[in-house]
This record gives C-alpha cells, structure tokens and sequence, in this order.
C-alpha cells in the first residue's frame, strides 16, 4: 500500500452508512481521532461502527460540531444544512470522503461525473485498464469507498473515480490526471437552489485536472478555465473521438476502431459512452489497442441501464430504470429512435425531484407512439403528449397496458424520468420488477 499521512486532526463524522463507515475505518487505521454523529438512533452501519469504537456514535448536536478541526460530510447530507452551516462561520473546516482520499493518494486519478452514465463510463474505464495489462482501482459514487481504494493503492495501479455532485462540493485538493463531465442536465433540484449552482459542482472536477475530455454536444461539460488539454468525443467530424452514426462506425483521431454494430451495449448514447472512455484512457497514455477494443465491443453494460430484458411475440422489452431524471429518459428515447422511430411504447413516471418535465416533450412527441405514466408525477408527464398518453395506477398496469398497445416491432421502454421513492425501494427494485412481469408474459 502505497499512501501519504493525512493531518491529524480532531474529526467529527457527519452521517453513517457505507461512506460515513469507510471513513471510520481509515480513521481507525490511521490512529486518528474521531467520533460520529446521525440524525438516526441505529444508523446502517452503527454494528459495525461499534467494533471499531464502541462509543464513536454520539448524538446529533449543532452546538458540540463547533469543538470539532473538521466536520467530513457524507455526500447525503446537504452542505447547507443549519448546524454544518453555523459550523463552517465558526472556522470548522468542512471536507468530504473524496478530499480525505485526495490528501491521501498517490496514484493516477481518471475522475467521471456527469448526470448520466458515470456509472457505465466508469466501470467500462475499470475493464479496459485491465485489458490493457494495468491494475484498476474503480470505486468512489460506485462499488468501493474511495477510501478504501487506497488499500490496494500500488505502484503501476490507475485510481478511477466516479463522482457525484455531492461529493464535489466537499473536495478541494484532488488531482485528477484526466477529468471529465459526460453531460449535465436538471437533477438534484430538490437539494440545490437552481440548475446553476448543480452545474458549479458539476464544473469542480476540473479544478486541479491536468487533461480534461470534454462532450462535444453538450456546453456545460466545457471548462471555463483553459490550461488544461482539452480532448473531446461526440457525434460530429471535429470531435477528437466520435461515434459517427451516419457511417455506423467509432472513430477515433480520424480512424475508424471499430463498426458500431459491434457493441454489445444498446443505443447511440452508449456508444458515446465508449467513447468517452477510450478518450479517458488516451488521456493517461493507453493505447487503444485490439484488447481494448475487443473489451469495450463485449461490454454488456450494467443493470438498469438501458438493458435489454427480451424480446416476446416481436416486441422488445428494455429496462432503463436508472434513467432517474429527464436527461437521462431524452438520452434513450433518441438513442433508440433511429431503430424504433414512433415505435416506442414509454413508460414513465416517480418522483421527478421538482426538475422540470417539459423538455421530455420534443423527444416524446417525435420519437413515442405511446406514453403510459405512473407514479407522483405521472400526470404531469402524461400533459406533455395528451394525445397519446394514458395513465395508470402502478408498474404492473403499466406493462399491461404497454402489451397492449404494442405490436411486432415495437419497444416498450422503461425509461422513467424519475426517482423511484414514492413507489419503490429503489431504482433497482424498480427494473427488477420490470424485468419479473415481462418474462412473466
């Protein structure tokens, strides 16, 4: 394990679960101080906390965080909370996992955020180091804590990081040898003030970046600062790595890697997935070679994520339940328009997190021939195509229904726009029960 010591100072845990864990145990580990505070009584995680120190978890007190060098936040606690707030004017210095990590590491970052397929971009980044002969350390908003990353911290290893915005607001010094921001549209307005200021935490992945890939298509994933090399992927001739659909080919710096029908993921905005990551990997010096390529073609992608669950009597099913916001629910339907234009059966509907709904119109009103709507804001989503929207009561109606109005050829889409909350666990729970009541047909 290779690492550099962190400052010891009098730390004070604000959240459990798996963050706010892992934070304890390289607490622990590295003979630093520290206690935790929880809103909860019994917060996930509180057993295992014990068997590190028995009488870490305190209660939650406002007035005791000011005693504190600094207060790390698990990104599910908002920064403007009231006492953290208070405690930040009282000089209390306030850090998150990712900063402890950036203090600590000694590694090669490739740090991914975006709105939407970070996930699928990271663990894709993760599978190609490893074709290329390279150790990858993939975790962050995704498998394994950043933190616990460093255990397996080596030589020759490339950390590759995904990165939410909530973890962005809380980091400062990290040093990403490339950083990228796949896209940006409206989420998390239910914890930020306006899409501005999400787009401002977005934007702090390039702070210390030395290389920065950027998306053609979309502005806001542009740095304000120059500085940086810039290289960018996208679907038009000048973009660096470009997923050229008219020729149904991925290019790269002008040479053709490989045909687009190759790729084991589904949908055009997967392609632009792939390649965001081999500009990921050019930008730290690996080639992108047969292994690679041959890697990112078998790539199946990951669950809920535009997944293709079956095909049944001609009709093809796909679950894209992690299409937890607009841009995500836009990205799929003109991703699979050219392939099924106004042969889309939509299903949509949740918890929409006070994001603005109408730019699903265009995409619905084009590309959907039927919009079947559920959930706390299903009524708002069904205004946006009145003339081809019905409504139901829950998921299982919504499959019905979509059987229904479907024929051979067409493709019914899970793709709700919207958090699963009001209804289910999670989104998971969500596409799992899509998946059981379409090989239940």
């Amino acid at each position: 394990m290779q690492t550099q010591a962190i400052d010891n100072k009098n730390r004070l845990i604000l959240g459990l679960g798996q963050t706010g864990l892992s934070v304890a145990r390289y607490l622990s580990a590295q003979n630093q101080p520290f206690k935790v505070m929880d809103t909860r009584t019994h917060p996930p995680g509180a057993d295992e906390l014990a068997k590190i120190d028995k009488d870490a978890l305190v209660d939650w007190n406002g007035q005791k965080m000011l005693g504190y060098d600094q207060l790390v936040v698990s990104p599910g606690i908002a920064v403007t909370n009231p006492d953290i707030a208070r405690a930040k004017d009282f000089g209390v210095e306030i850090v998150g996992d990712i900063e402890l990590f950036a203090q600590a590491n000694t590694t090669p970052v490739i740090a991914i955020t975006g709105s939407n397929g970070k996930s699928t971009v990271t663990e894709l980044v993760g599978l190609l180091l490893e074709a290329s002969g390279n150790k990858a350390l993939v975790g962050g908003n995704i498998g394994m804590p950043a933190l616990e990353l460093l255990q397996h911290s080596e030589k020759d290893a490339v950390s590759v990081l995904e990165l939410s915005s909530f973890q962005l607001e809380t980091t400062y010094t990290l040093q990403p040898a490339v950083a990228t921001i796949l896209n940006v549209s409206e989420d998390h307005l239910d914890r930020y003030a306006d899409y501005k200021e999400y787009v401002e935490a977005k934007q702090r992945i390039f702070n210390h970046a030395k290389k920065i890939v950027v998306n053609a298509e979309d502005e806001v994933t542009q740095p304000g600062r120059t500085g940086a090399d810039v290289t960018s992927f996208g679907f038009g001739s000048k973009s660096d790595w470009q997923v050229d659909l008219k020729n149904g080919a991925l290019v790269g710096h002008h040479k053709k890697l490989m045909s687009l029908n190759e790729l084991t993921l589904q949908g055009a905005h997967n392609a632009l997935n792939v390649a965001a990551a081999f500009a990921l990997l050019d930008a730290v010096g690996i080639p992108i070679d047969e292994a690679v390529i041959q890697s990112a073609k078998h790539y199946a992608g990951m669950p809920h994520r535009s997944q293709l669950v079956a095909v049944k009597n001609g009709v093809t099913f796909i679950n894209d339940s992690k299409a937890t916001n607009v841009g995500a629910t836009v990205a799929a339907i003109n991703s699979f328009a050219p392939k099924f234009n106004h042969k889309i059966v939509l299903i949509a509907g949740g918890d929409a997190k006070g994001s603005d709904l109408s730019s699903l119109a265009d995409s619905i009103n084009k590309h959907a021939k039927t919009l079947i709507c559920f959930g706390k804001d299903g009524v708002e989503i069904a205004s946006l195509a009145q003339d081809r929207s019905v409504i139901v009561e829950n998921l299982s109606q919504a499959v019905e229904q979509a059987v229904a109005s479907s024929k051979p050829g067409d493709c019914v889409l899970l793709s709700p726009a919207c958090a699963s909350w009001d209804m289910f666990k999670n989104y998971i729970e969500r596409g799992e029960q899509f998946e059981q009541l379409v090989e239940a047909l």
